[in-house]
Parts: structure tokens; C-alpha cells; sequence
């Protein structure tokens, strides 16, 4: 058995166990808890029946013997998560839906904490069912709690007023304790609203905090002292956030997603068990992780490249140039990639682009280094596709692409078509010019024709709207700005190999007709001021400007499921390592993605309606999912019996597809389904109910 991600087979294991002793048992265990394999083969055990309503929150306990569950109907049932018993039914204090549930450290699997819609925070013991705290520490609902290992008998609780609270059970507790970690009324102004919290595992004096915009904030608790919730008080001028955290097109956009119905709230946010990566759910767009390089990096920001120094090492035109790239500097593909880059073009050319950019991904996931061609023809492959966010994922390909080889023609074009669709307009305009300089042989293409044809339409579509605005309107408005994030990183960000510290894809670019390096200074880039602080009014504070400023963008994103209609639902890591990323989704499916790849590996029916929950088994391949249904599904692999898996989905393709449709339907037909009409927003043209998502709100 080989762990994923690792080249050992089970003989090697054996004989390091045998030479090295238990110093290799973690990382076997880490390796081999979660393989792609027994993903493969994961199928439905156990449902756990007790709740008479949707089940909100599940947990193991650290030992994976226990499994705690809230609900709608205000209780907790603790059960023997292997066997699939009922140990105990708590029924609790609460006067609404429970939302969050929690093992309190240090009470030897005794007490957990709860978080209700009913803004009370409660400690429970399980064993004999009395309530040993309960408090309305909220002004609004409990979304979530967290703990940390280290730190017993206290919990942190997120509200929808803006506040993280920690409560500490030796202290006694009330809405006027002194326990105000972080309110982000403060600072992210009146409407802001905590969504989801959790506590780094390596470094827990970190907590970070989702709220109902696409920032994810790190806070460092030692540089905070708590408080007394008080409206009058003046907010403090520092506000302990170390780092923000934001996928780079998003910001300047949220009222987009509003008027679609789609409001940009992180759902879930995880550390996984180093602490080096923290993976958020975004309500109403995808999955995204951001890893050690964008959570720790502490070097310089380096601005982008693409508009500037274009008379610096350029490529002549007769310098080995072939198909729109120079090929000097590079080796021949290995083998398999070339084998994959080729079925990729093949792919490509039958316009399954979905299939292409999984083939890519595979690709640069074997390659050992990033390459030209690989970032080259995947941008070309997601610029088709065109499911949310891949323009802006083609134009950091892109990127990649131009800082490997500055000659890389279509990289280059591409580019500015990016640019473009991004509404990057005066960046794309730039980018066209300074390709104009570098490339003058290429000037009068039909694929540069095309760039221009492009760009003076969107300009000129802008224009328009601005003068149907008036001038008025215009002068209240902020100026045009450019992306976020962006200014802190050079294309060689997005070009890290696992075994770089902190910084960083085309033999022949076949995919389609159609250079950036590190800059020797400061440029505006894609997007200017007011986008890349996204809504920013004057009830923002000066720290959250400089922080959205410094916001640092994501490292993967994992793309299929639809998140529109709960804000519990929950993205998590699978296999004590991380190996997968796991996701609930709207059309009551959990997808699994491979890590490395961002590539769809399984996709499960795991409710009726909704799944919400996805919680792994901290030792064993084992995970445990819950919804809208009232009860819990315990999932492990399956024997090789070869009896059919009737929860499994076989097109995952498919599911992907039917859920981006889904979550770009009309607004109106969305609230229809959110009412519970089944609408066919999911069908394609002759495509008759197949791949179909029939969602309920919870």
C-alpha cells in the first residue's frame, strides 16, 4: 500500500519500521490513513437515528471513540461513532437551532460546548445531562464555536453581532464579562456578522475568523486584551490582526453577488492539524485554501511585472520560437506528463474543457518543477470553461507562464484577455501595449487584433454606463481600482514546490490559436485601491484599510460543489495529513478532492436535501457527514465485494457542471427553489433531468 502523495510501497514501510522503530509510525499513519484507494472505495456503514430534526454539527472526540451531534431540536446526542450507539441524549437550554458542538478539552470527554440560534452559549455534561454553564453571550446567533488543546475549560464563541467571545469556565459568566476578543463592528462597520472561528492547532495564540464577506481574518490573541461589551467606547486603535486573507478577484465584486443572490460569507473555516494550512468554504463561490507560503511568508511584497520593463530580456523573433513560445531554456517533458499534456490537448480540441484542465492539473501535479507549456495551456482551458473564478485562475496561470519564459506569446495575449474580462481595463490596455514593444512582428495578428477588438468594446461599454450614470453619481463613487492581494506577490508566488521554503506550464502549446518577471519597482496592478478593499465605507477602520490593502490571495481552490443556500456548511481536510479536501454541497451530495491535483476524486449522495457537515475520523479512514436529514451518516471504505455503491456518483463531471449552472441561475428561480419548487435550472438542452439538482433550503 502506498500513502498518497508518497512513492513508498508497503515493503519499504516495513523495513523502515523495522530500522527506525515508532519513529516512522506517524508519518505511515499519516500517509496511509487516508489513500486514494479506500477513497475510492468509501461507501455508507452506518445511519445514526435519534434527532427529529436537520443536524447542524457533528465532532469527534480527540480519540475518535465519540461523536457529538446538535440539532434543530435542541439536543445533543453523544454515540459511539465505530459501533453506531447511542450513548447519551442531552437536552439542552437552548431556545433555538443548535448550530455549534464542541468537546471541551481537559474534561475527559465529559462536557461539551454548544452555540445556538438562540445567542446563548452553553457547557453541557454529557454523563449526567445537568447544564454546567449557560449564558446569552450574544447579540446575535451562534454560528460557531472552537477550542484549543492547550488551553482547557475554555471555549471561543463567533456571533452574528460581530463578536468572538471567549469564555473561560473558571470565570463566571455573563453579557457583561470582559471576554470581547475581537469585534470586527469595530472595525469591518456595523453590519459585519462572525460566521465561523477556529484555533491554529500549532500556534493557538492565532484564531481566525470568517465573517459575511470574503475576507478571512488571523487575529494574534497576545496582542489583544479582552473587554466589556460597550457601543460608546472608543475602538482601539490596534486590533490584533496579523493577516487577511482573500481570494484576489473577489474584493469590489460583493455587490455582484448579492444581486444574484449569492452573498460572499465564509461558511467554514479549518486549520489542518500543523496549522500550516487553513482552508475556507465561501458561501457563493468555491473553496479555497491558503497554505504556509501565503499564511507565514513574512518577505518584501513584490508588485507584478507585466507593464513595465518591456525592453528588458526580450526574445528575438527568429529565437527558436514555436507556436508562441521560446523553448531554450526548457527540457522535454517527462514521459507521463507529455502523455497527459497530450490527452489534455486532445481534450482541449473537443472542447470538453472541463476534462482538459483536470488533465492539466494532473500533469503539473507530476511535474516535478512548474513549466511554461503546462500554465500556458491550462489558462487556455479554464479561459473556456469560464466556471466562477477561472479567469482570474487562467491569469495567474498566466503569470506562472510569462515569469518562466518572458517570450511566451500566447501566455502574453492571454494575458490581456484576462485583463480584460477581469474589467482590468487600463492593465489590459497596458499589457496590449507593452506587447506591442516586445513583439512588433506579432503586432498586426489576428490574435492581437482580436485583444484590441476586445478591449475597446469593453472600454467603450464602460464609457456608456458611466455617462447613463451621470456625473453625479460617478463623483460619490470611489475611483477605479485594481485587484487585491496581487501587489504582494510576483508570478513566482504561484510557482512553489513543497520543498521551497516560502516563494516560487506547452513540448508544443497545442491547445489553442492564440512575460512577467519579478519588477524592479512598485507598479499599480490589476484592479487599483477601491477593489482591492472591496466595500469599503467610512465605518471601516484605518487597520482594516491597511489590512485589506496587505490581503494575502489563495494558494488552491477546489472547485464543484454549490454552497448558496445554508451558511453552516462546512469544507474540511481529509486523512490525518491533509491528503483530500472534503465539502457538503446544494444538491445533497459531498464531494472529495484530491489535494495535490485540486482534482475530483469521489462524489457521494450524503442527504436528501443538503449536506452541511463533513467531519473525519481523527485515526482511521472513516468520516462522518450530516444535513437537512435528522441523522448521521458514518462512511467507510466498503469491502471489495464487488457489490454496487448506490450512493456513489459516477459522472463527477457532471455533478461539478450541474452545480456551477446551478449556482449562476437566475435569482428569482433561486428563490423559488430555496422555497422548495423543483426547478430544472441544471438542464442543458436535451439533457433531460440528467445531472439534475434538486436542492431545499435548510
Amino acid at each position: 500500500m502506498a500513502g498518497h502523495g508518497s512513492h513508498k510501497a508497503l515493503p519499504e514501510w516495513l523495513h523502515n519500521r523495522q530500522t527506525k522503530g515508532t519513529d516512522v509510525s506517524e508519518d505511515f499513519a499519516g500517509c496511509c490513513s487516508m489513500t486514494p484507494d479506500l477513497v475510492k472505495r468509501l461507501g455508507l456503514v452506518k445511519e445514526l437515528e435519534g434527532h427529529t430534526g436537520c443536524v447542524n454539527c457533528i465532532q469527534w472526540n480527540s480519540n475518535g471513540r465519540l461523536l457529538a451531534s446538535g440539532s434543530d431540536d435542541k439536543t445533543v446526542i453523544v454515540w459511539d461513532g465505530l459501533v453506531g450507539r447511542r450513548m447519551a441524549r442531552v437536552e439542552t437550554p437552548h431556545e433555538g437551532n443548535i448550530f455549534s458542538v464542541v468537546w471541551m478539552p481537559g474534561a475527559d470527554d465529559q462536557l461539551v460546548g454548544t452555540g445556538a440560534g438562540d445567542c446563548r452559549v452553553c457547557i453541557l455534561n454529557v454523563e449526567t445531562g445537568a447544564t454546567v454553564k449557560s449564558v446569552i453571550g450574544h447579540q446575535g446567533r451562534v454560528k460557531r464555536l472552537t477550542t484549543a488543546p492547550d488551553s482547557p475549560g475554555v471555549v471561543w464563541s463567533g456571533g452574528e453581532d460581530g463578536l468572538v467571545r471567549q469564555w473561560d469556565l473558571r470565570e463566571r459568566w455573563s453579557m457583561d464579562s470582559s471576554n470581547v476578543l475581537v469585534n470586527l463592528t469595530h472595525h469591518a462597520g456595523r453590519g459585519a456578522e462572525v460566521k465561523c472561528v477556529s484555533i491554529c492547532p500549532s500556534r493557538s495564540e492565532l484564531i481566525a475568523v470568517g465573517a459575511n464577506d470574503p475576507f478571512v481574518r488571523v487575529f494574534d490573541r497576545r496582542m489583544i486584551t479582552c473587554s466589556r461589551l460597550d457601543p460608546s467606547a472608543i475602538p482601539d486603535t490596534e486590533c490584533g490582526a496579523v493577516a487577511y486573507f482573500v481570494p484576489g478577484h473577489l474584493p469590489g465584486v460583493e455587490a455582484a453577488f448579492h444581486r444574484k443572490l449569492r452573498p460572499l460569507t465564509s461558511t467554514y473555516i479549518t486549520y489542518n492539524k500543523d496549522g500550516t494550512e487553513l482552508l475556507c468554504n465561501l458561501g457563493g463561490e468555491q473553496i479555497y485554501l491558503y497554505d504556509k507560503f501565503a499564511m507565514y511568508s513574512t518577505s518584501a511584497p513584490i508588485n507584478l511585472a507585466v507593464i513595465q520593463n518591456c525592453d528588458k530580456r526580450q526574445v528575438p523573433a527568429n529565437n527558436g520560437l514555436k507556436n508562441g513560445q521560446s523553448r531554450t531554456a526548457f527540457k522535454n517533458l517527462p514521459a507521463d506528463v507529455e502523455a497527459l499534456k497530450l490527452q489534455a490537448n486532445s481534450e482541449f480540441e473537443a472542447q470538453d474543457y472541463s476534462k482538459a484542465v483536470y488533465l492539466y492539473n494532473q500533469a503539473i501535479s507530476h511535474h516535478a518543477t512548474p513549466h511554461p507549456i503546462l500554465c500556458g495551456n491550462r489558462a487556455a482551458a479554464l479561459m473556456k470553461r469560464k466556471w466562477d473564478g477561472d479567469i482570474y485562475a487562467a491569469f495567474r496561470d498566466c503569470l506562472s507562464a510569462l515569469f518562466l519564459d518572458p517570450g511566451h506569446i500566447k501566455a502574453h495575449l492571454r494575458l490581456a484577455q484576462c485583463l480584460t474580462e477581469l474589467d482590468w481595463l487600463p492593465e489590459a490596455t497596458k499589457c496590449l501595449d507593452n506587447f506591442k514593444l516586445k513583439h512588433p512582428e506579432h503586432k498586426k495578428s489576428a490574435a492581437f487584433t482580436q485583444r484590441e477588438i476586445d478591449l475597446n468594446a469593453a472600454l467603450e461599454k464602460k464609457s456608456a454606463a458611466s455617462n447613463r450614470t451621470g456625473a453625479a453619481a460617478s463623483s460619490a463613487s470611489p475611483p477605479p481600482a485594481s485587484s487585491p492581494v496581487l501587489s504582494q506577490y510576483s508570478a513566482a508566488s504561484f510557482l512553489r514546490s513543497d520543498d521551497d521554503q516560502v516563494e516560487a506550464m506547452d513540448s508544443d502549446d497545442d491547445s489553442d490559436d492564440d512575460a512577467v518577471r519579478p519588477p524592479s519597482s512598485p507598479i499599480l496592478h490589476p484592479g487599483g485601491i477601491s477593489s482591492r478593499l472591496g466595500n469599503i465605507s467610512s465605518e471601516h477602520s484605518k487597520q482594516e484599510f491597511e489590512f485589506r490593502l496587505k490581503a494575502r490571495d489563495y494558494s488552491a481552490r477546489f472547485l464543484g460543489a454549490c454552497n448558496t443556500t445554508t451558511d453552516i456548511k462546512e469544507a474540511n481536510f481529509l486523512g490525518r495529513n491533509g491528503q483530500f479536501i472534503m465539502a457538503g454541497s446544494d444538491d445533497g451530495k459531498f464531494f472529495i478532492w484530491d489535494r495535490k491535483t485540486t482534482n475530483i476524486v469521489k462524489v457521494l449522495v450524503g442527504d436528501e436535501a443538503i449536506v452541511n457537515c463533513l467531519q473525519g475520523h481523527p485515526t482511521a479512514p472513516i468520516l462522518a457527514t450530516s444535513g437537512i436529514d435528522p441523522v448521521v451518516r458514518i462512511w467507510q471504505p466498503r469491502p471489495e465485494d464487488g457489490q454496487e455503491n448506490t450512493r456513489a456518483v459516477g459522472d463527477l463531471e457532471a455533478a461539478a457542471s450541474s452545480n456551477q449552472r446551478r449556482m449562476n441561475a437566475d435569482p428569482f428561480e433561486t428563490i423559488l427553489m430555496n422555497m422548495g419548487y423543483r426547478m430544472n435550472v441544471d438542464e442543458e438542452p436535451g439533457d433531460a433531468n440528467e445531472g439534475a439538482v434538486q436542492c431545499r433550503p435548510s
